[in-house]
Parts: C-alpha cells; structure tokens; sequence
C-alpha cells in the first residue's frame, strides 16, 4: 500500500512538472530621459547605466519596479515594467534646478565662532552696543525680514527666505546668539534646507525638509561679513 501511493506521488509530481507555465527570461531596454546615463534599478537592484538592457523573467500579471538616480539630478518617479512592455522603456529623471544657483558649502547647518576684535571702547574692551549694531546691519543688507530681535540676549533670527524650483523648494535663514564664554563671542549658523516633490506646484511641509549642505552666494557673503567685520 505504502508502495503504490508513492507511486502516484511520483506520478502527481511529474504531472505538475509538465503543466507548469514556463517563464521565459525576456530582455527589456531602459533609458533615463531627460538627464541621460543616469542610474538604473530594478526593484532595487542596480542593473547599470542607462541606457541598459536586462533580462528578466516576469509572469503576466507580475511587473517590476524601475528608478533611476543621478548626482545632481531628481529621481523622484518610478515605473512599472510589465511583460507586455514593448520598445525602450524611459524612467525620468530631472535636473536640479537648484543646484545651477547654490554652491557646495561646510557653512551650511554649522554653528561658527566668532570673537569681535574690532569693535572697541575707550578702555579697549569690546564695544557690545557696536557690535550687535554692525551685526544687524550686516545680516538686514541681505535679510529684510527679521522673525525674532533681541539685543539684551544678543539673539537674532530672520525669516525663512524661500526659493522655489521644479521639484523642489530651498528654504534658508540666519540664526545669531551670544556665546557662552566670558569674553564677548558670537555664534552664527546658517540653516539651509531642501524639500523635494515630484509635484511642481507641491505646498510648504515642514517635515518633508531635510538639511541641505547648498546654500547661495549672497547668504555665504553675509557670514563671510560677519567674520570680517566683527
């Protein structure tokens, strides 16, 4: 007994093994448009740069997920790469447009030292009515909006300015505080950050906004005159 059912077992196995659907391994092309050469993954897998050709075996109903990244450029869409896909298949993937008007910088999201030298009394100690004047004025040349001003804690912050871009928005500002040390310090930090959308016409969220090392010219010239002349 025990002879014949695993004999029609064997039988059963070998039934399913010869109705069982063959998939067959199918090459597909994928380019990125309109950055090119960009980075491409195939549900997460990188596949190489485009433009690629991979073969992959998929059911009918069964699809695959394609990305594509490059430094400098917006891979925020994804496509479903299904068997049935015929010709190239494009993943897009946008230039930054905010890159064309930031600059690379370790200011970016760091709080700086600096120790007035110049700003003297008639005693030769630091004039701190002086200071926080050169202060304001130096920060409001390039600042019009101030969201918070205190001369007894020598504390300063502007608004957030905000640019905006295709998929993406820059939002920066200055924060100025008095140092702990006894001798008159101050702290600057420069905060800049990024939120990016796929979505142009995507509204301001707070959560959404990471720090970013990008800042503009003119907001590194403010520290940068903040240093000199102080």
């Amino acid at each position: 007994m025990r002879r014949a059912r695993a004999v029609c077992t064997l039988i059963v196995c070998l039934i399913l093994a010869v109705t069982a659907p063959v998939v067959a391994a199918k090459k597909f092309s994928i380019d990125t448009t309109p950055v090119k050469n960009g980075r491409v993954f195939v549900d997460g897998r990188f596949v190489g740069v485009a433009p690629v050709t991979v073969e992959l075996k998929l059911k009918k109903h069964e699809t695959a997920v394609v990305t594509a990244e490059k430094e400098g450029a917006l891979g925020l869409w994804e496509r479903d790469l299904s068997k049935d896909e015929k010709g190239t298949v494009y993943v897009r993937l946008e230039e930054n447009a905010a890159l064309t008007e930031t600059l690379e910088s370790d200011v970016a999201n760091t709080w700086l030292t600096i120790t007035p030298k110049r700003t003297r009394g008639r005693d030769n100690s630091v004039d701190e009515d002086a200071v926080w004047q050169r202060i304001v004025s130096v920060v409001t040349d390039n600042f019009a909006d101030l969201e918070q001003l205190d001369r007894s804690s020598f504390y300063l912050r502007t608004a957030w300015r905000v640019r905006r871009y295709p998929h993406s928005i820059m939002r920066n500002r200055v924060v100025v505080k008095r140092g702990v040390t006894d001798q008159l310090s101050i702290r600057v930090q420069l905060e800049s950050f990024q939120m990016v959308s796929a979505d142009t016409d995507a509204q301001i969220d707070d959560d959404l906004f990471v720090e970013s090392s990008r800042i503009f010219e003119d907001d590194k010239e403010t520290i940068d005159y903040l240093r000199d002349q102080l």
